[in-house]
């Protein structure tokens, strides 16, 4: 936690999945660099995001599998889950990779890292300037400055919301016992994910979404499959639930819809809503310019409206992932190099880590056909896949989005066993703009689930209706 230097090259504001990775590439180069992060090093995937969720999937996953046993021979009695136990795990994982990254830093010999609250103070001169706490000494100038601030969650404008002890993905994360009764506001992937992993807890889990279809930006018939599972498992799943307010109750907590009707339940997580944490830098000093929703205005390089500025990860509304986040470092780090790579030119590419995942790259097909491309799409049921058979996790299906007079897989979506893995093969054939016709003449492996990409591709055919 030292500043080594009053005067930098780059001053770095929040150290999410970006921040931390472009300081080492530029300190590497010679360049005298500081990072600014306001709580514990590593954003939300690493604190309260990807990671610490997908430990207690897998928890939650062995939970299923005992449960589920006997189907293979395996016959387990009295199947208990110890949430105290499994967060346990899941914090000793996340805390020794969070402790190593934060040493690695705070005991950098030329890196300047700092537990503080930074943010824009106009300029010095030709520098930028930003304070870094309330002494007439906090403040530090750098002629090019990276923002990394990310995102967070807030909660929708229901009444009786804010005097309710809801939780949220952070909290939610840090119980010892799960709760009988979950009410999930929110049917998009955070509350899917997470309502699927406190049923496998042993709540009685309800979810609540406002629109038409859980998972809205999937096609239709994907989001329903994906319904259609979690109820399989016992989730209840309501879809069109106008919530007229929500109040504490002597049993815990009341929704009351528009129509009158009331749920109740013990706890209520709300899953919906993310802002990115752009509104609290002094961007105003300095010219950033935001759009109507307070993401960074970016170019293709992440150049915000004022010279020697930058913005990645979530706060520049190009990607909510950790995974988005970290191309970004990768391709500032190459553009201030002088390299030729840019954000344009990415695929979008997500997971969705229900159990079984979807994995999607690309468009819909309701997006291509909207486009007016001239698509065929070929459909392949996870049922008829001799791994998802042998593996016993047959819900689910392959999907595949083929513009036909270019030759080229424009989207996919795999929503079944290791769809998350699979659909990265078919994000790399689009990546390198390699032609649909390729997956035809494929050697893969038997028995996996991509070895069924050739069979999938042949069996494509024109969109009806």
């Amino acid at each position: 936690m030292t500043l080594h230097h009053r005067t930098f090259d780059t001053v770095v504001i929040g150290g999410g999945q970006a921040g931390p990775s472009l300081a080492s590439k530029l300190d590497a180069r010679g360049e005298k660099v500081a990072v600014f992060q306001e709580g514990p090093f590593g954003g939300t995937c690493l604190n309260d995001g990807c990671r610490p969720t997908k430990a207690l999937r897998a928890s939650a996953h062995a939970a299923r599998a005992a449960r589920d046993g006997a189907r293979y021979g395996v016959h387990v009695d009295g199947v208990t889950v110890n949430v105290a136990e499994a967060v346990e795990r899941k914090d000793a994982l996340i805390d020794g990779w969070r402790q190593g990254a934060t040493d690695y830093y705070e005991n950098h010999e030329t890196i300047s890292y700092v537990t503080a609250r930074a943010r824009l103070e106009g300029k010095q001169g030709d520098l930028y300037a930003v304070r870094c706490g309330d002494g007439a000494d906090d403040v530090v100038t750098a002629p090019r400055i990276i923002i990394n601030t990310g995102a967070r969650s807030v909660p929708p404008a229901v009444p009786g919301l804010d005097a309710v002890d809801y939780l949220d993905h952070h909290t939610l994360l840090d119980l010892k016992e799960a709760p009988a009764r979950l009410i999930v506001i929110g049917g998009s992937y955070i509350g899917l994910e997470l309502g699927q992993i406190w049923a496998r807890f042993g709540s009685h889990v309800t979810i609540l979404e406002h629109g038409q279809r859980v998972a809205s930006r999937e096609d239709a018939d994907i989001s329903e499959m994906v319904a259609d599972m979690l109820r399989d498992e016992g989730l209840d799943i309501r879809t069109g639930a106008a919530i007229a307010r929500v109040d504490q109750s002597d049993a815990g907590v009341t929704v009351t819809f528009e129509d009158g009707t009331t749920l109740e339940g013990d706890r209520v997580l709300v899953a919906a809503g993310r802002v990115p944490n752009s509104d609290d830098l002094g961007l105003d000093t300095v010219g950033v310019a935001t759009n109507k929703r307070g993401y960074i205005d970016t170019d293709e390089h992440f150049l915000t409206s004022t010279p020697g500025i930058y913005a990645v990860g979530d706060v520049n509304g190009r990607g909510a992932f950790t995974h988005t986040s970290y191309q970004d470092h990768e391709i500032l780090a190459d553009h201030l190099a002088g390299g030729d790579r840019s954000v344009a030119r990415r695929i979008s590419t997500y997971a969705m880590f229900t159990d079984p995942p979807l994995g999607r790259v690309g468009l819909t097909k309701a997006d291509a056909v909207a486009q007016g491309l001239n698509v065929s799409v070929a459909d392949y049921q996870f049922k008829d896949l001799t791994r998802a058979a042998l593996d016993g996790v047959t819900a689910g299906l392959m999907r595949l989005v083929i513009d036909e007079d270019a030759d080229r897989l424009v989207g996919a979506a795999v929503f079944g066993l290791a769809g998350d893995e699979v659909v990265q093969a078919l994000s790399l054939l689009m990546h390198v703009d390699g032609p649909a016709s390729a997956l035809e003449t494929w050697l893969p492996i038997h028995p996996t689930v991509a070895e069924f990409l050739p069979t999938v591709y042949r069996a494509r055919g024109p969109v009806e209706g």
